[in-house]
């Protein structure tokens, strides 16, 4: 058969509300059809919705709530409300980036960044993953304690209003808090009772250091952000306004080290480090900020684990 007589025939075929074969399409070179098709087929939906929550952005925070151990390991006790904690902490994160990912699916250009890029409709098999993740965070979270239920739901309703509801990442600075607020309570969940000194000043030290993270964060997506009116601090700022507030902000976050009872080794590590992340944030351009946030990442994760070291084990305190 000639290939316009196949040409027709496929033609035909598929106005009468047909598919293709297999093969008419790869010989059309209709590569786009073939993997619309593919993407709608369950497993292939499935998938997508899984990688819609990137897990790889955000696994490394899953330890969070081990800072509790940092006084020591009590008995297998801590040890499994340490493991829970961390399933919470997982199931908060995928709800907040899986709900971010249905939301901005309209604005984002990057696949690679968004599975659901360019996605029309809200796919269901992603909605259902991001509720049944919040749902799981909160049965787990009740069982453990009041505490980590609490800061479940501070992590769930920051990340709902920060994406979905009242969308406040569309504004500066009120943005830049509530997306804090979504990782903030993370090493509080497996705490019991007080949180001792040596909790609160390494909360504090990741406060300051996410917080430095975000601003990154916002000026590598603000080329994404802006065509869709949507105005983040490092948005309205600029450049040169990050670079101010790195240079402002940065030395002002290490004083309430000093008042924390911690020895001066860990304070001192603790304000290095935190003004080594304001350098960094300081030296900041949208063409490097991408790669600055995940170098930024790395660096915390470093600092985070010297100084959870430095107080674990007092090794030089």
């Amino acid at each position: 058969m000639s290939l316009r007589a196949n040409t027709d025939r496929l033609a035909e075929h598929e106005s009468r509300g047909g598919r293709a074969p297999l093969g008419a399409g790869a010989r059309s070179g209709d590569a786009g059809r073939s993997r619309t098709l593919d993407e709608q087929s369950p497993p292939a939906a499935w998938r997508r919705a899984w990688r819609a929550v990137r897990a790889p952005h955000w696994w490394y925070f899953t330890p969070l709530p081990l800072t509790s151990l940092v006084e020591g390991i009590g008995g297998p006790e801590d040890v499994l409300r340490g493991l829970a904690s961390m399933f919470v902490t997982a199931a908060c994160l995928a709800y907040a980036y899986g709900l971010n990912g249905i939301a901005d699916r309209a604005m984002d250009r990057n696949a690679a960044k968004n599975s659901l890029a360019g996605v029309a409709g809200v796919p269901r098999e992603a909605a259902l993953l991001v509720a049944a993740c919040a749902i799981g965070a909160i049965a787990v979270a009740a069982a453990l304690s009041g505490v980590a239920l609490a800061g479940a739901v501070v992590s769930l309703v920051a990340g709902t209003f920060y994406s979905s509801l009242l969308r406040l990442k569309r504004l500066p600075v009120i943005g830049t808090i509530v997306n804090v607020l979504i990782f903030a309570p993370l090493p509080l969940l497996a705490v019991v009772g007080e949180p001792s000194a040596e909790v609160l000043f390494l909360t504090y030290c990741f406060w300051v250091l996410v917080t430095q993270n975000q601003i990154l964060h916002e000026v590598s997506d603000a080329d994404e952000d802006e065509p869709a009116g949507v105005r983040t601090t490092g948005v309205v700022v600029g450049t040169t306004g990050v670079r101010l507030l790195a240079v402002i902000l940065g030395p002002l976050s290490i004083l309430p080290l000093w008042w924390l009872q911690i020895p001066m080794v860990g304070r001192v590590v603790a304000a290095v480090g935190m003004c080594g992340g304001a350098v960094m944030v300081a030296s900041c351009t949208r063409a490097h900020a991408r790669k600055l946030r995940f170098s930024h990442r790395w660096y915390s994760l470093l600092c985070g684990m010297t100084l959870f070291a430095l107080l674990f084990w007092g090794s030089g305190l």
